[in-house]
């Protein structure tokens, strides 16, 4: 898995949990697609999480959400 990061992955989820989702399961972000951006998205809240605010880490639950929703959804449409 390769990353494409122009911005510091901390810039990246500051935004909103749908912007977080999009940019993560985008391939300009990652060439393995959503399951990658939700990968990197697991690790951040595992180490970042003792750190996070309740309201951050509320809206970085809401991210992998929706990235384990696209996720579903690629290998459903892949069948």
């Amino acid at each position: 898995m390769k990353t494409h990061v122009v911005k510091p992955l901390s810039s990246i989820l500051a935004k909103s949990p749908q912007a977080v989702a999009d940019l993560l399961s985008s391939n300009e972000f990652t060439s393995g697609g959503p399951s990658a951006g939700l990968r990197i998205l697991n690790v951040y809240i595992a180490y970042a999480g003792k750190h996070l605010s309740a309201s951050r880490r509320l809206s970085l639950e809401r991210a992998r959400e929706l990235l384990v929703q696209r996720n579903r959804e690629a290998l459903s449409s892949a069948r």
